[in-house]
């Protein structure tokens, strides 16, 4: 459920987590509202069209992370936050191959330096979440 405000919603049936959309609010800067919401909505849809994917990955990181001898919270935390991060890429990944031509033309004359930081900024914390559950 993506609705009015700075909080929505994802999840199954009536279990609804509600989160900011902070991926979404970089993602989609300078571009208009209209636009905005219709890549945004692509952007959930993914979260759910890979959600398959995601928990295998999900136990993938974790239990590397366990075998690996990494039971603190911080360490855990940590992969976590780097399986979200890969959860946001595949996401937005899948939004730019679903129509990649509507995608150039809502994103031209806009500034990159926002994706820039998204694919950047995920990219790294997915990596560290490899290096704490690979290393």
């Amino acid at each position: 459920m993506v609705g009015p405000g700075f909080v929505h919603k994802a999840g199954v049936g009536k279990i609804l987590i509600p989160h900011p959309p902070a991926i979404n609010w970089l993602l989609r800067r300078g571009l208009s509202n209209k636009l905005g919401f219709k890549l945004t909505i692509s952007h959930e849809m993914g979260h759910f069209q890979t959600a398959p994917f995601i928990v295998l990955y999900a136990i993938a990181i974790l239990t590397s992370t366990f075998a690996a001898g990494r039971f603190n919270i911080p360490e855990v935390l940590f992969a976590m936050i780097g399986i979200q991060a890969a959860w946001e890429m595949l996401s937005e990944a899948l939004t730019i191959v679903g129509n990649i031509s509507y995608y150039r033309k809502c994103y031209k004359g806009i500034p990159k330096l926002p994706r820039i930081t998204f694919w950047t900024a995920t990219g790294m914390l997915t990596a560290g979440g490899w290096l704490i559950a690979f290393s």
